[in-house]
């Protein structure tokens, strides 16, 4: 099994405000909030999705369970294109430094919001088969090992245009990019978590769902 999706572009505003630490008593809260609303439209403008996934039967070496213990693995890549970390870079260089700094944070609730709902679509196909998904598991998290990226991507190219490639150092470009794995299997226990931070080590780190 195999398929594209094209996620509804979402932008949850509270938590992109409690994540750069901006709420209604602070000083720059009229500012931010302004701000916010007028990028909305740009990023709808600039945000290019790409979002595919594909099912295939375990014969990789995972060593992380319980990928390893699972009869089929899904490899996931979800971009918003580059033309969001162009004008990131641009707002930078011209001194715009709040404004791009938010567009940043905005965008990388976009990803991560497409990452939640290629997760939803993923497991609507794959529970009536009788198949649960393990939480995500992204290289460099989780102790699973940055080469990683490679194996995924390798994968996901056999069956799609991937509109993105993987430097020397395992990071994707675009930036605002992510390639990960589920693994799927009768056996594994039925969640709605896709994943769980209480299961991170990484606990100061600011994209920490609660």
């Amino acid at each position: 099994m195999k398929a594209s999706f094209i996620p509804v572009l979402q932008i949850n505003k509270p938590l992109v405000l409690e994540r750069i630490r901006v709420n209604e008593s602070s000083r720059i809260y009229k500012k931010v909030n302004e701000l916010y609303d007028g990028l909305i439209p740009l990023i709808e403008k600039l945000v290019d999705y790409q979002a595919v996934f594909a099912v295939e039967d375990n014969c990789f070496g995972f060593e992380q369970p319980p990928l390893s213990d699972c009869d089929k693995i899904v490899f996931c890549y979800v971009t918003i294109g580059d033309k969001v970390c162009l004008e990131v870079s641009r707002m930078f260089e011209n001194g715009q430094l709040l404004e791009g700094y938010l567009l940043n944070e905005m965008t990388n609730e976009v990803v991560m919001d497409a990452t939640n709902q290629l997760y939803r679509q993923i497991k609507s196909l794959l529970k009536p088969i009788g198949l649960n998904l393990s939480k995500r598991f992204s290289p460099g998290e989780c102790t699973l090992d940055m080469t990683y990226q490679s194996l995924i991507m390798d994968e996901l190219k056999k069956s799609f245009e991937i509109r993105g490639t993987l430097t020397s150092a395992y990071m994707i470009d675009p930036e605002k990019s992510t390639l990960y794995v589920y693994g799927a299997d009768p056996k594994q226990p039925d969640s709605d978590v896709d994943f769980d931070c209480s299961s991170c080590p990484s606990e100061n780190c600011p994209y920490r769902r609660k």
